[in-house]
C-alpha cells in the first residue's frame, strides 16, 4: 500500500513545533508523526573520517552526536494515507505559507504502511514497573512488569510517551501509601491507557472516562478488551453526561494547554479536598503560565512537577 509523507525542516522552538503537531493531527487528520534532529548523512557528515563501518561507537563519539541532536534543528515527518493525497498536499502549503519552512512531499508505494506506522510506537518503561507495551509486541521481554497493553489508535495523540511517562510515574508515586483511594476520573481520555493503567495496577478501582469524541471511546474498548478489563468497572462518557460526573481522588487531565486553561475550575471541582490533579499535555514552555493561572485559584498548591524533553507535568494537590 503507497503513503504519503510531508517532510518539515527547521521547525524551530517547541511552541512552534507543538502547533504544527496539533495542526498536522487536528486539521489535516495526519496518521503518525516522527520527529529527527539529523539523518544518516548529516551524522556521517559530522563524524567525518571518524565515520564507522561496523561495532559500538565509542562513548565520546556518542555523547558528541547525541549533543549535536540535541542543540540542532529539529525536523518532522508527517504520515498520511493512500486516500490523503489531497490532504497532504494542503498540508504542504499551510506548512510552507504559516511556518514558513521548508518542505516536501512524496509518496511511496509498494511498503506495508502498517509496518511502517508502527515503527513510531514503542513500549513506555514507567518507573515503579509499568509497561505501555503496543499491542504487537511481546510481553515475553517484560515478564516483570505489569504490563498495560495498547492500540494506538487516533486516541494516542502528539507527545503521548513523555506525557503517559510522567502522568504514570508521578500516579504511581501518589498512591503508594494513599489510602481510602477506589476511583479516578480520566478527563479528556482518547485511548484511555492512563485510566486503565490505573486499573490494571489497582484491580479494586473503577474509573470513569471523558472525552468529547465518540471515536476515542471506540479506541479506549479496544484497549479495554485487550487488558480483560470488564464493562462494570469502567464508563465511557462524552461532555453532555458533565453532570454526572462526581468528585475523585485522583484525575488525571492529559490534554492540550487552552483546553486545561478553559477547564480550570471544573477539574479543580471535580478533585476531592486533598485529592491530586495530574495535569500535562504541556509543553515546557508552558509550565510557568499554566501554573500560575491554576494557584491564581487559590483552592490548589503544587504537589511536584517534572520537564522530560519537550513536555511536562505539573501535580496539584485540592486544599482541604
Amino acid at each position: 500500500m503507497s503513503y504519503h509523507r510531508v517532510t518539515v525542516f527547521n521547525v524551530g522552538d517547541a511552541r512552534r513545533t507543538g502547533a504544527l503537531q496539533e495542526l498536522a493531527m487536528d486539521r489535516f487528520a495526519c496518521q503518525g508523526i516522527e520527529e529527527y534532529s539529523m539523518d544518516e548523512a548529516e551524522v556521517d557528515a559530522l563524524l567525518g573520517v571518524r565515520s564507522y563501518s561496523g561495532g559500538d561507537l565509542p562513548m565520546d563519539v556518542l555523547n558528541e552526536v547525541d549533543q549535536a541532536m540535541h542543540n540542532g534543528p529539529c525536523h518532522f515527518k508527517f504520515f498520511f494515507g493512500d486516500a490523503d493525497l489531497t490532504k497532504a498536499q494542503s498540508f504542504l502549503e499551510t506548512v510552507k505559507s504559516s511556518f514558513l519552512c521548508e518542505a516536501q512531499l512524496e509518496t511511496f508505494g509498494d511498503q506495508d504502511w502498517n509496518a511502517e506506522w508502527k515503527k513510531h510506537y514503542h513500549p513506555i518503561e514507567v518507573e515503579g514497573g509499568i509497561v505501555i507495551l503496543p499491542e504487537w509486541e511481546p510481553v515475553k521481554n517484560f515478564q516483570n512488569n505489569t504490563v498495560v497493553r495498547i492500540h494506538p489508535g487516533m486516541g494516542f495523540g502528539t507527545g503521548s510517551h513523555e506525557t503517559t511517562f510522567l502522568c504514570l510515574k508521578h500516579f504511581l508515586k501518589l498512591t503508594k501509601n494513599l489510602l481510602g483511594v477506589d476511583e479516578v476520573l480520566d478527563y479528556g481520555s482518547g485511548s484511555g491507557i492512563l485510566g486503565l493503567a490505573a486499573l490494571i495496577v489497582k484491580p479494586e478501582w473503577k474509573a470513569d472516562m471523558v472525552d468529547i469524541d465518540p471515536e476515542a471511546h471506540r479506541n479506549c474498548q479496544q484497549n479495554m478488551e485487550l487488558n480483560s478489563i470488564t464493562q462494570d468497572r469502567v464508563r465511557l462518557l462524552l461532555l453532555d453526561k458533565r453532570p454526572e460526573i462526581q468528585t475523585y481522588p485522583i484525575v488525571f487531565a492529559n490534554i492540550l494547554q487552552n483546553i486545561l486553561h478553559e477547564e480550570r475550575d471544573y477539574l479543580i471541582e471535580r478533585t476531592r479536598p486533598d485529592g491530586f490533579l495530574i495535569l500535562s499535555g504541556l509543553l515546557a514552555v508552558q509550565l510557568a503560565e499554566t501554573r500560575e493561572y491554576y494557584l491564581g485559584t487559590s483552592q490548589v498548591e503544587v504537589a511536584c512537577e517534572e520537564v522530560l524533553r519537550d513536555w511536562c507535568c505539573l501535580v496539584l494537590r485540592r486544599k482541604p
